[in-house]
């Protein structure tokens, strides 16, 4: 248990601290939110879920990274720069990833909605 309150500790913290992790939050809010209204089939969600948590560990990893950096290297570095932009870009490329899967699965959805 002891753990498990390090870690909520860490996703509060980030959402508190970090405004691309609230982004984040309205964001998995509205894909939850359009799922349930669209009717989502369970493998729909496990495609949406594991592309919401992928966005969601790319993030933590790339704040910890950051924080890593800063401790290590305070300092201007061209070194300690790319480590930062390469984690930024894997949030990047996981959070692009979230919205393809999410448009392939809702929008087949919303458009047969919109046609009843």
């Amino acid at each position: 248990m002891f753990g498990l309150k390090h870690a909520i500790n860490g996703l509060v913290e980030l959402i508190k601290n970090e405004r691309n992790a609230r982004f984040h939050l309205v964001s998995t809010a509205v894909v939850i939110y359009v799922g349930w209204k669209v009717g989502f089939e369970p493998s729909e969600w496990l495609w949406i879920s594991l592309a919401v948590a992928g966005v969601w560990v790319a993030e933590l990893l790339n704040t910890s990274l950051e924080r890593i950096t800063d401790l290590v290297s305070p300092e201007q570095s061209e070194l300690a720069k790319k480590a930062k932009d390469y984690a930024a870009g894997a949030v990047l490329v996981m959070a692009i990833w979230a919205i393809i899967v999410f448009l392939l699965v809702a929008v087949p959805r919303i458009l047969m909605s919109l046609m009843l």
